[in-house]
């Protein structure tokens, strides 16, 4: 109950150091992993470009949580749905990509992803039995290439 307490201060300062209205939401999922849910009009600064700012926001966050209780605490922030819109997003480019493969039977190079985008494209890739995919590149320009099983 601590922490729940601890992030929904630090989020608070955040926040209304740049004077946005917000509705925020913590819950513990399981021990030392907490979801944060902000909700709000004019947002998008917060998500920014491929929700980068967003990234920057969580790591903020985990980083002040490990130095107030000495230990690592997962933060899964999601800013106006955010999140699920983009996996729904990433699942359709995974779709048109695992078609192209089928048809041209060659490895296909998805656009340049987040650590957590390319994890979701490689969970949803298991559900192909004929399709592998893999992680290639060094950051920030790694991608994932899909590839005939």
């Amino acid at each position: 109950m601590e922490e729940i307490n601890f992030i929904q201060e630090k989020i608070k300062e955040i926040l209304d150091f740049m004077t946005v209205s917000t509705m925020v939401n913590v819950s513990e999922l399981e021990k030392d992993i907490f979801k944060i849910t902000i909700d709000g009009d004019n947002l998008n600064f917060l998500i920014g470009y491929r929700g980068e700012s967003l990234d920057g926001l969580q790591a903020i966050l985990g980083l002040m949580l490990f130095r107030r209780f000495g230990r690592l605490i997962v933060v899964d922030l999601d800013i106006n749905g955010y999140k699920g819109k983009r996996i729904e997003k990433l699942e359709e480019i995974a779709r048109t990509h695992i078609d192209k493969v089928r048809f041209f039977g060659k490895e296909v190079e998805l656009p340049a992803m987040t650590a957590f985008e390319r994890k979701h494209v490689h969970t949803f890739v298991q559900g192909y039995a004929d399709i592998k995919s893999e992680s290639v590149g060094l950051e920030p320009m790694r991608r994932v290439v899909l590839k005939p099983a």
